[in-house]
């Protein structure tokens, strides 16, 4: 702790700091300031262009804030000061360069508020953080914004209620209708993903975010959305682009349009591939399609999806119904290829059909089966109907 100094000003001695922060450079005595203090300081010295300084146990710098005007309590344990602009330290270097309209010190100078128009421009990471209010406890290495939160940073770009920053573990905390969006040199040719969560866990030197509770993905083609996928849970490795949910997944193809459910999924967002482990639902709303099966993979692309064991396809209207190993489902062309041990059925007219392999068009009523090798390709069934 740094000790008592005394200043002769106008030829008087002043003792200046005895617990809190030091000052450096002060200018002279101000008159009493026209606005009340924070609530809760008692009014004792008041400076004029004054750099208040906190070290550490080891004399290397936590903070230094210059401002137009401090003012201290009587026991100097609690300052207030007007237009800060300041720098944040860790080991002795700088993390934070901050400014704000006004700023309070308490607790002798391990914790300092900022209130009003904050600027934080990370000098190591790269971020930019704004907001109404914040707390740099540096003791606990945990720097806190509130209130209309925004930052930009060259992976992310993000709002939330409340950012704690855990500058040593390289790790941020988004916390309260999170909403972030993923950095790229051109949205509007680059697809780009939009998260929305109420909580978000961001490391940056590991480029992952996840999220332990309800996660939204959304990804944009300039403005236009083209999936959504949503989940109880998740994580995005930004560095790969790739998504991953669990917990009551579902996920939106909005142009095709489809809609595929699952207990998780994975999203290769670069290679437009869907991986799905567990079992599964895809619905194709306007063919009245809805196909089951315990794992399978989607080529958001070419818009071809495999699904494979305990297959199964049903359309309503003409009612039919299709079960397999492994179904090739072409989404332009509705055509669906079965592998495997194949059964088709519907019910005008009234079939059921076995085979090895089989390709057709359900909503067309048509589907073609033939035994394969095992019966000697001799049996081939097409059925038309009436």
């Amino acid at each position: 702790m740094v000790k008592a100094r005394q200043i002769a000003i106008g030829g008087t001695v002043v003792a200046v700091l005895g617990l809190g922060a030091y000052w450096l450079g002060i200018g002279p005595l101000a008159p009493p300031p026209p606005e009340a203090p924070e609530e809760g300081v008692e009014t004792g010295l008041t400076l004029r262009n004054v750099t208040l300084e906190q070290p550490d146990e080891n004399g290397k710098p936590l903070w230094r804030v210059k401002a137009e005007e401090a003012t201290y309590s009587p026991d100097r344990s609690i300052a207030t000061f007007t237009r800060p602009d300041g720098e944040l330290f860790q080991d002795g270097e700088v993390i934070y360069n901050v400014t704000a309209d006004s700023g309070e010190m308490r607790d002798n100078g391990n914790t300092i508020i900022l209130r009003g128009n904050i600027v934080a421009k990370g000098v190591q990471n790269g971020a930019i953080l704004r907001g109404q209010e914040m707390e740099w406890r540096p003791q606990e290495d945990v720097l806190v914004l509130r209130r209309d939160v925004t930052g930009s940073h060259p992976q992310l770009r993000a709002t939330a209620n409340e950012f704690r920053v855990f500058n040593r573990e390289n790790r941020m905390e988004l916390i309260g209708d999170v909403i972030a969006n993923t950095v790229v040199e051109d949205p509007r040719t680059e697809p780009w993903l939009k998260l929305q969560a109420q909580q978000l866990a961001w490391d940056w030197d590991r480029e992952r975010i996840d999220s332990p509770e309800p996660l939204r993905i959304e990804q944009f083609k300039d403005t236009t959305i083209t999936e959504v996928v949503q989940g109880q849970r998740g994580q995005v490795n930004l560095g790969d682009n790739v998504a991953t949910l669990q917990g009551s997944v579902t996920m939106q193809l909005l142009q095709i349009p489809l809609t595929a459910r699952s207990e998780e999924l994975e999203w290769r967002v670069a290679e437009g591939q869907i991986h799905l482990n567990q079992p599964l639902t895809v619905t194709h709303p306007t063919e009245n399609l809805v196909v089951t099966a315990r794992q399978g993979t989607m080529n958001l692309a070419d818009e071809v999806i495999i699904v494979r064991q305990e297959v199964v396809a049903v359309r309503q209207q003409p009612q039919s119904r299709l079960t397999t190993d492994q179904l090739t489902w072409t989404v332009p062309s509705q055509t669906l290829l079965a592998e495997g041990q194949v059964n088709y059925q519907q019910v005008s007219p009234s079939l059921n059909l076995n085979g090895s392999r089989g390709i057709g068009r359900l909503q067309e009523g048509l589907f073609t089966v033939d035994g394969g090798s095992e019966n000697g390709g001799q049996v081939v069934t097409e059925i038309v109907p009436n």
